[in-house]
């Protein structure tokens, strides 16, 4: 028995990288897993992003630890979408212990834009973590984890 057993975390990025490695270590310790990707290419990010394919493989390599995951494709500049992540997650999982806001961008030097570049990365890098937070803490009051015991 892993020392998170029955917990549930939350993983934005999980297709590949450090949310994959991250979704792969909690599972080990015995996390389910809600793995949340946008799966899909940016504009103004000149590096090829993560595809359906690559949270496909997370899930057969969560799935291989004997672990459950609700894999999700969803924008993390979205907070409605992570909304209805978090809600399907908790639905088929349980509950959310933890939380991991990974996903992330980091296009490099200047594309001569009109300054959509700062915008995805700040909607990403910023606000994603905001609307991750944002979304799954409620599950998380709600089973009393939210808020400091008295």
């Amino acid at each position: 028995m892993g020392k998170l057993e029955g917990k549930v975390a939350f993983i934005t990025g999980a297709a590949r990288g450090q949310g994959r490695s991250h979704a792969l270590r909690l599972a080990q310790e015995g996390a389910d897993i809600i793995g949340v990707d946008l799966a899909s290419q940016i504009d103004t990010v000149p590096y090829p992003m993560s595809t359906p394919e690559d949270l496909d493989e997370t899930v057969k390599q969560i799935e291989a630890l004997d672990r459950r995951i609700v894999a999700i494709q969803a924008d993390v500049r979205d907070y409605g979408a992570l909304v209805d992540a978090a809600a399907k997650g908790v639905a088929e999982l349980g509950p959310i212990d933890i939380i991991l806001a990974n996903a992330g961008i980091a296009p490099q030097g200047g594309t001569g834009d009109d300054g959509q570049t700062f915008r995805d990365v700040v909607e990403t890098n910023l606000f994603g973590v905001y609307n991750t937070v944002k979304a799954a803490v409620p599950s998380m009051i709600e089973k009393g984890q939210g808020a400091p015991s008295s």
